[in-house]
């Protein structure tokens, strides 16, 4: 699942399709979690406590406006209510589990893409995040 995690981060379509349908044949157990845990690493990477809301809200507008035609549509409050969660632990959250796995791979791609993370960072914060999804 890292290595899925990885392909994407990376823009490798080709190898994420081969990752992808070996997932298929042997099961997605544990990716919301993984998932998760790279968000909130990502998220960390770019915002804290103390962002303005203004802040997150023009990030998520920006991804939104750059999601490639016919990609699913992202909600921009439960967008920013994530992102908001991932720095304040008080932050609430009731959202589609399948609309927050929406958010996050787009957050993801948005913070760690387009080569905005070393090879060594990312691979720091992958263990990172198979370490905090072990413990939950």
């Amino acid at each position: 699942m890292v290595d899925y995690i990885r392909t994407m981060v990376r823009g490798d379509h080709e190898a994420n399709d081969r990752v992808e349908a070996r997932l298929d044949q042997l099961g997605w157990d544990g990716f919301p979690t993984l998932l998760g845990a790279v968000f909130y690493f990502a998220v960390n990477r770019r915002f804290n406590e103390r962002t303005p809301p203004g802040e997150i809200m023009r990030f998520v507008a920006d991804i939104r406006a750059a999601a490639p035609a016919g990609a699913p549509e992202i909600d921009a409050n439960a967008s920013e209510t994530l992102i908001r969660a991932a720095v304040d632990p008080d932050v609430e959250t009731a959202i589609d589990p399948q609309m927050a796995g929406r958010i996050q791979g787009l957050v993801i791609l948005a913070i760690l893409g387009d080569e905005a993370i070393t090879d060594d960072d990312l691979d720091v914060l992958l263990a990172d995040a198979v370490a905090l999804a072990n413990r939950v």
